[in-house]
Order: C-alpha cells, then structure tokens, then sequence
C-alpha cells in the first residue's frame, strides 16, 4: 500500500518565505507552544488526498492526471494572506491563502474538479469537503494556542508571502517517519501536454 496525495508543488523561494513567517511567528509568540510546524519542504497545493492505494492504482491515477492536465496552461496564485481552519477563533489549522486573477483560480478549479471527478470514475468515494486552496503551515495541537494565535492571524490577515508558480501536477507518496513524513514525487505531469 502506498499513502498517496495528488498536489502542486512548490517553488523553493515560496518555501522560504513560509519559513521565515514561521520563525518570526516563532519569535513574537513563543507561548506558541501547542503547535506542530509544518516542514517547509514539505508543503505544497494539495488538490486530493488519496490516503492507501494499491500500487496497482498508480497507473489509472496517472493516465487521470495526464487527461485533467493537458488542458490547463501554467498558471500564478499570489500566497496571501492567513487563517485558520475551521475558524480563526477555533482554529485546528493554520494556513496560508491563495489567490490571483479570474483566468488563474478557473484554471485551478477546473483542475481540481476534473481529478475529483475521474478519481470517483475510478472508485474513490467523493471528497466530501469543498476545495478550498490553501498552504498548511501549522497544526494546532493545544486549544490554548488558539487565542494568541487568532491575533497574530488577524495581524497578518493581507501579508503577501511570495507566489505559487504552478506548471505541473503531482501524485505523491508520503512515508510516516518518527521525524516527520518523506515525501516522493511517483509521478509529475506537466500542464498543456496533449495524451
């Protein structure tokens, strides 16, 4: 079995600014204690989180991701901005936003919405949650991080981190360490090729 997600990665400038926000957040609450960092090298788009499949699925999901890809050019979403899931007052999750222009978030949609699609047409069940596209930078592990954190939060609700520059979709494996997870690009399909 192997624990998959399908996602857009991202750039290793991006992934510094996420860094720097999470020292200097770090530094300004240090009674943050009640939370779990995200590894900046390990964020990225998520677009579908696939959990244990057989590696036989590997090349369904691949010839899926070729199909929602090669309609779709490359594309920019601004990261901007921080919130939290499910709300900033209760937040369990605290995240980076994404945003940018009319052509970017419909092409980031219709993206999403052709994986979800073809993975029911494969046998997935339906993901229930609406997409919601957003960078997870931190989990909350303790409920009293939560007030100190929804400050900083609104404090830097428009902050621009940087830009997600995306050109290719992912499947991904992710491997649970005592460290923290590992992930494996297994297969990277770039946007605009026709199958």
């Amino acid at each position: 079995m192997l624990r998959t997600f399908i996602a857009i990665q991202l750039s290793a400038e991006l992934k510094r600014h996420i860094s720097d926000l999470q020292a200097e957040f770090k530094r300004q609450a240090p009674e943050l204690r009640g939370l779990s960092w995200v590894n900046p090298e390990g964020i990225h788009l998520t677009l579908r989180f696939l959990g244990d499949i057989e590696e036989s699925q590997v090349e369904a999901i691949t010839s899926l991701l070729w199909t929602a890809a090669a309609p779709i050019g490359t594309f920019r979403l601004e990261a901007r901005g921080l919130g939290g899931f499910p709300t900033p007052q209760r937040m369990r999750v605290l995240w980076v936003g994404l945003s940018g222009d009319a052509e970017a978030t419909t092409a980031l949609q219709r993206l999403q919405a052709t994986i979800e699609d073809g993975l029911v047409g494969i046998g997935f069940a339906r993901e229930e949650r609406a997409f919601t596209p957003h960078l997870t930078v931190a989990r909350i592990k303790e409920r009293g991080a939560a007030g100190p954190l929804a400050r900083l939060v609104m404090k830097e609700k428009d902050r621009m981190l940087g830009e997600l520059r995306a050109g290719s979709v992912a499947l991904i494996k992710s491997e649970l360490r005592p460290k923290g997870a590992v992930y494996t690009s297994l297969v990277e399909v770039p946007f605009g090729l026709q199958v």
